[in-house]
């Protein structure tokens, strides 16, 4: 089947990617473990979203590092600061980390991101202004709450009691599209904090 736009549905689908399905991480792990459970998650492509659904105190500082530095065009730094305005700390509401698309399996990919099976950092410990990269391309989020709490040992913990997630099951070579703009659409009304980067 040819893969088309169904533009009178992203409506519905951003709505539904704001709904969250598992307040806590830790609904999704097998208990005691760090793995998630079999057949909780999609295995279907779509696109997800992590969200702070913890304590909001808990992303202040000194605690929480919300500065970082990019590598920007011609290899300059670009310094960002995340305010408690781009995190939207006063709407009293979950707030958006990331929000990525998948074509095959959400469920391995949300493993992916995490980590689970780490109990190491994945980055160096201690407060790092520069953005530092994870030892893989897909654990975007795991290097993101490792740089805004530098000097949490395991954070395995702090991402299970914390984090939630939404998704919307988009998958298929048909919907190939529709990933594309609803992820696009969803990070910039979001504004999440790990999916920020720069011109190159």
């Amino acid at each position: 089947m040819a893969g088309i736009v169904h533009g009178g549905a992203f409506g519905r689908w951003f709505e539904e990617l704001c709904r969250i399905k598992h307040e806590s991480l830790a609904e999704v792990v097998v208990s005691g473990q760090h793995r998630l459970k079999p057949r909780v998650l999609p295995k279907s492509g779509g696109v997800y979203a992590f969200w702070w659904t913890g304590d909001r105190a808990g992303l202040s500082p000194p605690k929480c590092n919300r500065s970082m530095e990019l590598h920007g065009p011609g290899g300059r730094p670009i310094r960002l600061h995340i305010d408690n305005e781009w995190l939207g700390l006063s709407t009293d509401l979950p707030i958006p980390l990331y929000v990525g698309k998948n074509s095959g399996n959400i469920g391995t990919r949300v493993g992916q991101h995490l980590l689970l099976g780490n109990a190491d950092r994945v980055l160096p410990r201690g407060p790092q202004d520069k953005r530092l990269r994870g030892p893989t391309s897909s654990c975007q989020v795991r290097a993101g709450i490792e740089h805004f709490f530098p000097n949490v040992t395991d954070p395995r913990s702090l991402i299970l009691e914390n984090l939630g997630l939404s998704y919307v099951a988009l998958g298929g070579d048909d919907n190939a599209a529709n990933r594309f703009y609803l992820e696009d659409l969803a990070i910039g009304l979001m504004r999440p904090p790990f999916n920020v980067d720069v011109e190159r």
